[in-house]
């Protein structure tokens, strides 16, 4: 395994007197940051590339692992990863040059510049894209639900068509926050429409070439050829496994960089280089709901505190691909982690990074949670999250298992970890937490993109369905949006599913989680709710998996079932 560091001081990057830090921090030697990376020592195995920034400067880089198994090229500093929904902070800073500029206004409508979108009867602007209050369904949750696949050829176009055929939204804009890959896709084509430039030419002019990013563009063609790319990979029974990602799309992902080019875009965020302290504060800005209430999410930043500071960050996982980028704004201290394999341990690894260079300057908060010396079984229960999604936290042999199977190790404080399958064998990327309300806990999942509020609900009673009684959900259900019918049949005594590029059994949940013609299918269509008329009977179904809510099939006559 080659192991790639190297640190250096430029005088473009000198800080000035009117920037020194407000802290101290530690001097930390390469080897302890080169420790959290021993797992990609192995040989044949990817790797990652990390940056690490300080008072305006460059502290660290390095990079292990190898870009390309095949041949045994090394990851480098200069090596370029697809760094996935981190993208996102990109195209909001190129949506706050424009907006600094008065060339758009973040409450303009979005069909100003954008008219093809449909009228939902109460307008989106660009603020709703920006900070995820627009309601709009997911790109990549309506592409699946069409048939497309994650590892499948994916362009702009493909993307916009399917945001242009929604019909219905999640929820009224402005009324609540909700992660969407599509608000970012739309932000990117309204930089277009209102700059006259292809989105990779504006960034390349007004952002990566002004920085000084020499290893960094928007992939709008998966098709060219660059070098220095790391290929994707992803774990295996044994060892790694190749993975595809052929995609052509942007704004909500698609920036390919480097570890030093990574530095160099903490030092803007630090200084304000480009586009000044105006544009920089803008970043850090959090949006509104339409009550006044903050909404999670800055400028394609994701606000929130570590050891009593403020923090500004954001992850990203695409096939074959992990990226994650901490900054603490107080400590002028940054850390970006890159990764060809699909990992979900960035957020803790950086996090491990940035206690090197903090050492004792600050400490741990000691916020008190309310979950704090309660029963464990206090926590065990049924929940609802925003969408109507349910989550159950079952208490088995004095443990507590969220959804049957992951099982949610106690850290203290009303905290949990979360271990199981699809957890990375740590688990750490995601945990559970008691919120601040009196009585029995809502709580909070940490998901690599958002937090997920979860809130108590009384447990619901449905009976055990069986032969006849699920022949009665048989039948052809067409949605209007996704142009895709979907067919329920019964296998056997199980009720199944079939869509273009999809199937699965519809199953009864658990007890905690049942509900009268709502059933759970292991794909992403998610959970299924029939939806009858006045006489009872079975006139359309909706799909729900968390980014997408009540898309509607109707029934349709399909003879033969």
């Amino acid at each position: 395994m080659k192991r790639i560091a190297t640190a250096w001081m430029a005088a473009a990057l000198t800080l000035t007197a009117g920037q020194a830090q407000t802290q101290t921090l530690a001097q930390v030697p390469a080897r302890s940051v080169d420790a959290l990376f021993s797992q990609w020592t192995a040989p044949g195995a990817p790797g990652c590339a990390v940056a690490v920034t300080r008072a305006g400067e460059v502290a660290f880089t390095g990079a292990y692992g190898q870009a390309v198994i095949e041949t045994g090229r090394a990851n480098t500093p200069t090596t370029a990863f697809h760094i996935a929904s981190v993208s996102k902070q990109f195209t909001a800073f190129a949506i706050q040059l424009l907006a600094a500029e008065g060339r758009l206004s973040l409450d303009d409508d979005v069909r100003k510049y954008v008219p093809e979108l449909h009228d939902f009867g109460a307008p989106i602007t660009v603020s709703h894209l920006l900070h995820h209050t627009s309601g709009l369904r997911d790109q990549w949750e309506l592409l699946v639900m069409r048939g497309r696949r994650h590892e499948d050829t994916i362009s702009q176009k493909d993307v916009l068509t399917a945001l242009f055929a929604q019909r219905e939204l999640n929820f009224t804009p402005g009324e609540r926050f909700a992660y969407s890959n599509s608000n970012y896709s739309l932000l990117a084509l309204v930089v277009e429409r209102v700059s006259g430039q292809a989105f990779a030419d504006f960034m390349a002019a007004r952002v990566f070439q002004p920085l000084g990013m020499t290893d960094t563009w928007i992939s709008a063609d998966h098709h060219r050829i660059r070098a220095g790319q790391a290929g994707p990979y992803a774990p295996a029974r044994e060892g790694f496994e190749r993975r595809y990602l052929p995609y052509s799309n942007y704004g909500a992902t698609g920036v390919r960089t480097s570890a030093a080019d990574m530095a160099r875009w903490m030092i803007q965020m630090d200084r304000g280089t480009v586009g000044g302290a105006a544009v920089r504060a803008a970043m850090a800005e959090a949006g509104a709901l339409d009550d006044g209430s903050p909404t999670p999410y800055a400028a394609g930043l994701i606000p929130g505190v570590y050891r009593g500071m403020r923090t500004l960050e954001h992850a990203g996982i695409d096939p074959g691909y992990a990226a994650h980028l901490l900054t603490l704004p107080d400590a002028h201290l940054g850390v970006a982690v890159m990764c060809n394999v699909e990992t979900n341990g960035l957020r803790e690894t950086a996090r491990r990074i940035a206690d090197l260079y903090l050492g004792a300057a600050s400490a741990p908060g000691t916020t008190r949670l309310v979950g704090e010396g309660l029963p464990i079984a206090a926590f065990a229960g049924s929940y609802r999250d925003p969408d109507g999604l349910p989550f159950a936290i079952e208490l088995r042999d004095g443990k507590l298992f969220l959804q049957g199977q992951d099982e949610m190790e106690p850290l203290g404080g009303g905290a949990f970890r979360l271990k199981g399958p699809g957890m990375d064998g740590s688990g750490l990327e995601m945990s559970v937490r008691a919120t601040t309300r009196a009585g029995p806990p809502d709580m909070v999942l940490h998901e690599p993109d958002f937090d997920r509020i979860l809130t108590r609900v009384p447990t619901r009673s449905a009976p055990t369905l069986g032969g006849e009684a699920l022949a009665a959900y048989r039948g052809a259900y067409y949605s209007p949006e996704l142009g895709v019918v979907l067919r329920v049949e019964m296998r056997g005594e199980q009720l199944w599913f079939v869509s273009p590029g999809l199937e699965a059994p519809l199953l009864q949940p658990p007890e905690l989680l049942r509900e009268a013609d709502v059933f759970f299918t292991p794909s992403p269509m998610g959970w299924l709710r029939f939806v009858r008329d006045g006489a009872g009977a079975i006139t359309e179904v909706s799909a729900t998996n968390g980014r997408v809510v009540a898309l509607r099939f109707l029934k349709i006559e399909a003879p033969g079932l």
